[in-house]
């Protein structure tokens, strides 16, 4: 990294950032990232699920009725989903970013600046689609959510 100078309007701007988008700087950058930002956070939320699911499966709360079973076997859907969605909507971006750094991915076209662009979409639909699946896919949520006076789904 090195500091820049530059003329803008009769002033000095100063800037910060890589020397050149080819230095081993910017690839490790991009890696580090897509570890911290995506690797990360999903074996942390995979595991934590996996313990919470694994708890919930052994505890004789509810007994082994056959509604407790169905009960725990929504949950465990539910949580599959979940971090299924993660996965599956931060990934593109991840992988674009990491190819862009090495040079794989150049954003040279309409179809690839697009598939970024979609890519970007995607990611930060995960932001908000927690709610929505537990809308869809829980009883107990929806039936929460009826008892304060807000209508879902079904």
């Amino acid at each position: 990294m090195e500091d820049n100078k530059y003329k803008y309007r009769d002033r000095e701007i100063e800037m910060c950032g890589f020397i050149e988008k080819d230095s081993p700087s910017w690839a490790t950058f991009h890696i580090a990232f897509f570890l911290s930002s995506y690797v990360v956070p999903l074996i942390l939320i995979s595991v934590l699920y996996v313990w919470m699911l694994s708890r919930l499966w052994r505890s004789s709360v509810g007994g082994r009725s056959a509604e407790s079973k169905k009960g725990k076997k929504r949950v465990t859907r539910l949580v599959v989903i979940v971090v299924a969605a993660f996965a599956s909507l931060w990934f593109p971006i991840q992988v674009i970013l990491v190819l862009k750094s090495v040079d794989v991915f150049v954003p040279d076209t309409q179809f690839k600046i697009s598939l970024q662009i979609v890519s970007h979409v995607l990611a930060y639909t995960s932001s908000c689609i927690n709610p929505l699946l537990y809308a869809f896919l829980s009883e107990n949520f929806r039936k929460a959510f009826r008892k304060v006076g807000i209508r879902c789904c079904k």
